[in-house]
């Protein structure tokens, strides 16, 4: 499995493409993020969101219009269908709709396997994907901070309960974030801690 990234839009946001034997797995393309997917790209198995923000779905409609299932959190595929106050030209419907440990197979032979944990808090549907040992942390956990609980449809509630549920995570999965660079859970274990205390 390779993992290529690309910042995009006014807010840097991280695209990623997961190559694997199989074909490509497409993960939160931002805003002018279509050429450079189809650049690298050959055999698109699906296109995959972390939650819902207009800058991590940028993109989707015109994936979308390439006939490729878009996946996303349940709970956040109400804010994929608006426009999100203009921020959101071209708003679509999911595909296919996950729930919290939903796990999807694609390759001819099931051999790709993406799984959806569910962290409310920046979004209602935010999500970690967990693809071949590694986990893709959209804007849940950053290298040394947390995504925000203050934007509309967020809860400091539910990111409360978010943190505390990444802390019983056993396995030390390296984790890629929606902004910046990659770190480890373990990493952020004293980050997590942190933020709970202001929770």
């Amino acid at each position: 499995m390779e993992i290529i990234k690309k910042a995009f839009g006014s807010v840097v946001t991280n695209c990623y493409i997961v190559k694997t034997d199989a074909g490509e797995l497409v993960i939160d393309p931002g805003e002018g993020s279509y050429g450079w997917i189809k650049q690298n790209t050959s055999n698109i198995l699906a296109v995959l969101n972390t939650h819902a923000h207009y800058d991590h779905v940028f993109d989707d409609g015109l994936l979308q219009a390439d006939g490729l299932k878009v996946y996303i959190h349940k709970d956040d595929d109400f804010m994929l269908n608006s426009t999100q106050h203009g921020l959101l030209p071209t708003p679509c419907k999911a595909d296919v709709l996950a729930s919290d440990g939903d796990e999807f197979k694609f390759g001819a032979s099931d051999e790709v396997s993406v799984k959806f944990h569910h962290f409310a808090g920046h979004t209602p549907g935010c999500c970690m994907l967990e693809i071949g040992g590694v986990m893709f942390s959209g804007d849940f956990l950053f290298n040394g901070s947390i995504g925000r609980y203050d934007f509309p449809f967020s809860s400091a509630v539910e990111m409360k309960k978010s943190l505390l549920k990444a802390l019983k995570i056993e396995e030390n999965f390296t984790l890629y974030p929606g902004h910046g660079v990659s770190t480890t859970l373990f990493n952020e274990r004293e980050t997590m801690e942190y933020f709970l205390r202001y929770l």
